[in-house]
């Protein structure tokens, strides 16, 4: 009896990618099944079916973090998750993960265990609290976000969420009260959360994507039907929600993100921004020739902001048809916010999971560059590039947004990332070719 290795469920388009082993018709220790494309929109069923030869691709003895990530559940012994094991679920994984751990007192331990291995972390906490029946996954950002953006489309939920809005006033002035105010809107969209949950567990079990453990089929593929169902919505629909996604270039830089989200690491993360990466800076020359701090923003995923603040939304920036900005990624060590890391020094990256972050606008709800110690010192200069929590004297309002670092300490620290690498870009390709591309197609139609 022959001993199958792995499975092969080939594309839409009925081949295999060039890298994968299944493109080797004359494989003799692979299953080779039939694609059958599922609509996005059916309801969860039970029992789960799963595919009856799907090793997992990564041994669950070395699973590690992939590099973005939002978190996907259910329970393995094919019956509907509990209000109990909701609740648990939701103060675990929405409160308690990257970047919403600030909710949870974790001891110095379990921060380190939380950094190092976050998702083995996550599934010793269900295992200690007799919930080893819950299978729980990451799924790379810019996936959940798609599916988030297409449920929402296809009007799959009751109404649209309400935004969030984080702009400056006393409610959010300090951490505590950001994290109430964060808090309570994450209570507010629990049951949306698991419902958007429930979708994404169906259309990923009945398209043959879901193992017991583990995601069994390529990523891509996945990401493939989730853009070819959101571009049969009605386009007239998708006017009136929000910007096209599945125009050529900003599909390229969806496939470019997934490649970079699905990467296994370690201890750390991606920020995505785009600007002028040669002039980007955390200090601002003037007209009188003098320096001012200036607050970078970026975010955790591309599509934030795409629905209720677009001029924040950083794939908005990315693919700006007059403003020809570069792809900038951001490869960061997790922290905890008051560590003393360098990180800390540096970056505010607020404590907001994924669900939400698609609903948010405001000043104060992406990550972004803090304000030197000393800018307090400027007295009746004006304020801070990108920052309008702070009054005419830069007096600082927002404590955490003011860094440990002076003003000279952070540029210093940020353009160390510059040159290490941790934050570079990649060529906007689909731009730079996509003159001579018109050229050569209105050639052939003559």
């Amino acid at each position: 009896m022959t001993t199958l290795k792995y499975i092969c469920i080939p594309n839409l388009e009925g081949t295999f990618d060039s890298q994968s082993k299944c493109k080797d018709a004359a494989i003799k220790d692979a299953l080779v099944l039939p694609y059958q494309p599922v609509e996005l929109n059916k309801e969860l069923v039970f029992p789960l079916k799963f595919p009856l030869v799907a090793p997992p691709l990564v041994e669950s003895s070395d699973i590690r973090d992939i590099a973005n990530y939002a978190y996907i559940w259910f329970n393995n012994e094919s019956k509907t998750i509990t209000e109990k094991e909701k609740d648990f679920i939701h103060e675990t994984i929405t409160k308690g993960t990257f970047p919403t751990y600030l909710q949870q007192k974790y001891s110095n331990a379990e921060r380190q265990a939380l950094f190092t291995n976050e998702i083995k972390f996550v599934r010793q906490k269900f295992t200690d609290a007799n919930l080893s029946h819950i299978t729980i996954l990451q799924i790379p950002r810019i996936l959940y976000d798609l599916f988030n953006l297409f449920y929402l489309y296809n009007k799959s939920f009751s109404s649209k969420p309400a935004t969030i809005t984080y702009i400056c006033v006393p409610d959010i002035d300090t951490i505590e009260k950001y994290n109430d105010y964060t808090n309570k809107n994450i209570d507010k969209l629990k049951d949306n959360i698991f419902k958007l949950n429930d979708k994404i567990i169906t259309f990923l079990n009945t398209n043959g994507f879901l193992g017991s453990n583990t995601i069994v089929r390529e990523y891509t593929d996945i990401l493939d039907l989730i853009i070819k169902d959101i571009s049969e919505i009605s386009v007239e629909h998708r006017k009136h929600v929000s910007p096209q996604i599945d125009t050529d270039e900003k599909k390229k830089i969806l496939y470019e993100i997934l490649d970079f989200e699905k990467q296994q690491t370690s201890n750390s993360i991606l920020l995505y921004r785009g600007a002028n990466f040669t002039l980007d800076s955390t200090i601002e020359i003037r007209g009188d020739r003098k320096q001012y701090p200036c607050s970078l923003s970026s975010n955790l995923s591309i599509l934030n902001g795409f629905l209720t603040d677009q001029t924040a939304c950083t794939i908005i920036y990315m693919t700006h048809v007059d403003i020809k900005n570069d792809k900038i990624k951001y490869t960061i060590n997790k922290f905890m916010f008051g560590d003393g890391s360098e990180e800390d020094s540096l970056f505010f990256i607020p404590p907001i999971p994924p669900y939400l972050q698609l609903y948010c606008n405001g000043e104060l709800w992406h990550p972004r560059t803090k304000i030197g110690s000393d800018s307090s010192n400027m007295i009746g200069r004006g304020r801070p590039k990108g920052l309008l929590c702070f009054d005419i004297n830069f007096h600082v309002v927002y404590t955490y947004l003011e860094s440990d670092k002076t003003m000279a300490q952070l540029e210093e620290l940020y353009q160390s990332y510059k040159t290490n690498g941790d934050i570079n870009t990649w060529l906007r390709k689909y731009i730079k070719y996509k003159t001579k591309y018109l050229e050569l197609k209105n050639q052939l139609g003559k």
